[in-house]
C-alpha cells in the first residue's frame, strides 16, 4: 500500500509549530494572505527548521511578492490558492528558471494549484493547468478561498481522470483517518489539514495530528 504524504497548514505561532515540527510531517504550510485568520505575521517562526518541505499559500498574489518570500523563507513549494489561471503559473515558471539559471543560491520550487470542487463542473477547466503545475489541492469551494472547514462530496473526485497528482483538502477531521488511509484514487498523494485540528486558529491539536498520521501510516487502529 503507498503511503500517504500529510500537510498542516495555517501554523503562525511558534511554540506550537515547534511541537508540530517534532511529529515530522511531509509538509508545512504558511499561510501569506493577510485576511486569513492564519496569517503569518511572525517572522521568528521560520528560525525553526522543520524536518518537512515547507509551503507559501498565496492568494492573487503578484509574481515578484512570491519570489520574494521564497528566497527569503527558503520555500519549497508554493501553493496558489486564488484566481490565478494557467498563463500566470507559466509565468511563475518562467520566472523560476530565471533565477536558477543566474542564481546558484536560489531554491527551486514546486507549484500547487489549489481548486475549489462543488461540482463536477469544477474539474473541467483542470486541463490548461496539467503542464503548469506539480500538483492540485482540491478544497471546498468557496467564495474566501477557502477555510471553510467543510468538506465537499469526495466522491466528485472520480470525475478527476488527469495524470497530475493532488492532495485532498477541506474539514478533514480526526475521525476521518481510517476513512482516508483506505482512500482510493490513483492520483491521490497526500492530505492537507488544517483548521479541523485545532483550538483556534493557527494553533493546532499536536496530539490529534499525530494520532491522525498513525493512522495514515498504519501504525495504530483507528476506533
Amino acid at each position: 500500500m503507498k503511503r500517504f504524504q500529510i500537510k498542516v497548514c495555517g501554523n503562525n505561532n511558534k511554540e506550537n509549530f515547534q511541537s508540530l515540527v517534532d511529529l515530522e510531517p511531509d509538509y508545512v504550510g504558511f499561510i501569506f494572505y493577510n485576511k486569513s485568520k492564519r496569517f503569518v505575521d511572525d517572522e521568528s517562526l521560520f528560525s525553526i527548521f522543520p524536518n518537512a518541505e515547507k509551503v507559501g499559500v498565496f492568494v492573487n498574489e503578484s509574481i515578484s511578492t512570491i519570489i520574494k518570500k521564497v528566497i527569503d523563507y527558503k520555500l519549497d513549494v508554493v501553493q496558489l490558492h486564488g484566481d490565478e489561471t494557467a498563463e500566470f503559473c507559466e509565468q511563475l515558471i518562467s520566472t523560476k528558471h530565471q533565477y536558477l539559471l543566474t542564481d546558484e543560491s536560489f531554491l527551486d520550487f514546486k507549484i500547487w494549484k489549489a481548486v475549489g470542487i462543488k461540482t463536477e463542473e469544477d474539474f473541467k477547466q483542470l486541463t490548461a493547468y496539467q503542464q503548469a503545475v506539480d500538483s492540485f489541492v482540491f478544497d471546498t469551494k468557496s467564495d474566501n478561498y477557502g477555510g471553510t472547514g467543510r468538506k465537499f462530496d469526495w466522491q466528485l473526485l472520480t470525475n478527476y481522470q488527469l495524470s497530475t497528482p493532488f492532495l485532498l483538502s477541506g474539514g478533514i477531521k480526526l475521525e476521518d483517518g481510517l476513512l482516508l488511509k483506505n482512500f482510493q484514487h490513483p492520483r491521490c498523494i497526500g492530505f492537507d489539514i488544517n483548521s479541523g485540528f485545532e483550538t483556534e486558529p493557527g494553533i493546532k491539536k499536536i496530539e490529534e495530528i499525530k494520532e491522525f498520521i498513525d493512522v495514515i501510516d498504519g501504525r495504530i487502529e483507528q476506533n
